[in-house]
C-alpha cells in the first residue's frame, strides 16, 4: 500500500477517535467523573497513540501519552475531573489542528513539545486555566473522509438484485433470438440488438463496480499471523521467518472470512512437521532460520493462494507406510506420488506417533480440504524431500456469481463450477472399462474413475453411444463425470436451497436461466466422499 492511502486510512481513522474524544468529553462536563467514560476515552487515545507512532509521528504520539496520564490520574481519583477538564478540551483542539496539517501536506511532521510542556503546567496549576477559544471554526469539521461504513448485508442485497438483472438479461438475449427468427425487420432487431449491447455493457459495470466494494486485501487474513508464527516457533524452539507476497491481491468478503481456518492448519503443519530446528538446518546446509511465505495473485476469475516453506519437505515412503498401517490404503495397491500425496487430506491421518498442542491429531488437513471445497475450490500439493513443501489454494474471487459450465444429462441441466473442471472431452463408450465392478477410462497414462451423472442423482436414461466427461480435479484426486450433452459456460448466480428442502446430497445451490428454469448446481465434494469411488481403482 502506498503512503498516500496509508496517511488516508490514518486520518479516516484518527477523526473517528477524535470525535469519541470530544463527545465522551461533553459527557464529563455533563455529567461529572464516570469510570466507565473514562476507560472508554483511554482506549481510543490509546490506538490513536499505536497509529500515530506507526506512522512516525512521534511527537504527536508523545502528547497522546500524555493525555492518558491525565485520564489514568483522573480515573484513579488523584486529579479532580474539574482542574483538567478545560485542558482536556483544549488538547482535542490540539490534536485537530495536527491532523488538519497532516492533511493538508501529507510529509508534514507535527512537533507538539511546546504543547506537551504547556499542557504539564496546564495540570501542575489548575487554578490559572481558562478554556482557550478557537479561531478557526472550520477545525470542528475536522479532515474530508474517502471511506464510508456500510452494513454488508446491504452490499449483499445488491449483489442479489445485480443477480437478478443478470438472469433478466439473459432472459432478454433469448427473447432477442426467438424475435430475429419471426420478425422479418432488421432495422428493428438491429435497434433491439444494440440496446441489448449496451445493457449488458452497463450491467457488466454495475456486476463489476458491486464486486470491487465487496472486495479486501488478503493482507487482512496474512497480517494476523505474524505473531501466531513467532509463538509457535519459540515454543518448538525454532526461529522461522514469515514472509509475505502479493497481500495487496482482494478477495471477496466473504471468502476472505472463510480463508483464515484453512490457513490456520496449514501455517501450523508447515511449523510442526516441516520446518526443522536450527541445529538441525544447519548439519544439512540449511540457513538457521526457516522461512514460511505467504503469497497471493489473481488468475482470471481466481485468486491463487500459496504457503510454501523451505522445511523437509513430504517424504513419500513414511507416508505410504503409515496410510497402510492405518488402512487407508492397501499394500498390494498400487501407487503414485500423486495418490499418495491425497493420503496426508484423509481423516485421522498423521504422521505424528503423539499429539502435540500445535499438530499430529490427522484432523489439521482434512479440515483444510473440505473448507475449500465448500467454496468450490481445490487445493495442491507440492513437496520435494530437504527442500520444502507448497500448498496451493485455489478459490473464485466471488461465491455470489461464478462461472459454470452448463452439463445436460436425462434431459436436466447441471451446472458445475468452473473452479473444478481441468477439461473436457467427447468419448465413446467402449473407451470406458470395467476394474473391480467400477467403470474407468485411460485418460493421459492416468486410470479415472467414471461416475455417470444420472445414476449418481438416480435419473434413468439410455445409455448413449457418445457423450462427454468432465474431467474435474481436487487436492491430488482427478475423476470424470459423464454427461449426454455440453451446454457451454455461463456466469450463473448462486441461490442456496431453502432449509426446507433438507439437505440435498451432490447439490450445492441453484440458479435460474434466462428462460426461468431452475438448474441445480453440483457439489463437487460429493464425488469424492463417496468412499467407493475410488475403491480398487
Amino acid at each position: 500500500m502506498e503512503y498516500s492511502e496509508l496517511i488516508r486510512d490514518f486520518l479516516d481513522d484518527a477523526n473517528e477517535h477524535l470525535n469519541s474524544f470530544d463527545n465522551a468529553l461533553l459527557s464529563l462536563e455533563k455529567k461529572g467523573h464516570n469510570r466507565d467514560i473514562i476507560i472508554s476515552i483511554l482506549g481510543s487515545l490509546h490506538t490513536l497513540k499505536g497509529n500515530s507512532g506507526m506512522m512516525g509521528f512521534e511527537s504527536l504520539k508523545r502528547y497522546i501519552h500524555q493525555l492518558e496520564e491525565i485520564l489514568k490520574n483522573v480515573n484513579d481519583n488523584n486529579l479532580e475531573l474539574g482542574q483538567v477538564i478545560y485542558s482536556l478540551f483544549d488538547s482535542a483542539n490540539v490534536l485537530r489542528h495536527a491532523l488538519q496539517e497532516i492533511e493538508n501536506n501529507p510529509s508534514f511532521k507535527p512537533d507538539l513539545s511546546e504543547k506537551i510542556l504547556k499542557l504539564q503546567k496546564n495540570i501542575e496549576s489548575p487554578l490559572e486555566i481558562s478554556e482557550t477559544g478557537v479561531s478557526d471554526l472550520s477545525l470542528y469539521l475536522g479532515t474530508n473522509t474517502n471511506f464510508i461504513k456500510v452494513d454488508f448485508k446491504r452490499l449483499d442485497e445488491l449483489l442479489n438484485l445485480v443477480g437478478e438483472l443478470v438472469i433478466f438479461k439473459t432472459r432478454l438475449n433469448q427473447i432477442e433470438t426467438e424475435i430475429r427468427e419471426t420478425i422479418n425487420d432488421k432495422s428493428l432487431t438491429k435497434e433491439l440488438s444494440d440496446g441489448l449491447e449496451l445493457m449488458g455493457k452497463t450491467l457488466s459495470g454495475l456486476q463489476e463496480g458491486i464486486m470491487k466494494v465487496r472486495m479486501l486485501p488478503v493482507r487482512h487474513v496474512f497480517n494476523k499471523f505474524t505473531r501466531m508464527v513467532r509463538d509457535l516457533a519459540k515454543s518448538g524452539g525454532k526461529e522461522i521467518h514469515l514472509l509475505f507476497k502479493g497481500e495487496d491481491t482482494e478477495l471477496d468478503k466473504t471468502v476472505i472470512d472463510e480463508l483464515e481456518e484453512p490457513l490456520i492448519h496449514i501455517i501450523r503443519n508447515a511449523i510442526d512437521h516441516g520446518i526443522e530446528p536450527t541445529d538441525e538446518r544447519i548439519k544439512k546446509g540449511k540457513s538457521h532460520a526457516g522461512r514460511i511465505t505467504l503469497s497471493a495473485a489473481q488468475e482470471s476469475n481466481y485468486v491463487i493462494i500459496r504457503v510454501i516453506d523451505d522445511g523437509r519437505g513430504i517424504d513419500f515412503e513414511k507416508v505410504k507406510e503409515i496410510g497402510i498401517e492405518r488402512g487407508l490404503i492397501k499394500s498390494e495397491d498400487s501407487f503414485d506420488k500423486d495418490n499418495i500425496r491425497s493420503l496426508i487430506f484423509s481423516a485421522g491421518f498423521t504422521t505424528k506417533k503423539e499429539a502435540s498442542d500445535v499438530s499430529g491429531r490427522g484432523i489439521g488437513l482434512d479440515v483444510v480440504n473440505k473448507n475449500i471445497s465448500k467454496f468450490n475450490g481445490h487445493v495442491i500439493v507440492d513437496s520435494i524431500p530437504e527442500k520444502g513443501t507448497t500448498i496451493t489454494i485455489k478459490l473464485p474471487l466471488s461465491l455470489a456469481i461464478i462461472p459454470a459450465l452448463m452439463a445436460e444429462s436425462a434431459g436436466e441441466i447441471y451446472a458445475i463450477p468452473m473452479s473444478a473442471v481441468d477439461e473436457s472431452v467427447k468419448v465413446n463408450e467402449e473407451d470406458i472399462h470395467i476394474i473391480n465392478n467400477r467403470e474407468v477410462i485411460n485418460f493421459r497414462d492416468k486410470v479415472l474413475p467414471v461416475i455417470r451423472l444420472n445414476e449418481f442423482f438416480g435419473l434413468d436414461t439410455e445409455k448413449k453411444e457418445r457423450f462427454y466427461l468432465v474431467i474435474i480435479g481436487k487436492s491430488e484426486k482427478r475423476l470424470a463425470i459423464a454427461v449426454d450433452r455440453l451446454r457451454g459456460q455461463q456466469e450463473i448466480v448462486i441461490k442456496p436451497l431453502e432449509d426446507t428442502f433438507g439437505k440435498s446430497y451432490g447439490i450445492a445451490g441453484a440458479s435460474i436461466l434466462g428462460d426461468g428454469r431452475i438448474v441445480l448446481i453440483i457439489d463437487i465434494m460429493s464425488f469424492y466422499q463417496k468412499k467407493e469411488v475410488f475403491e480398487n481403482v
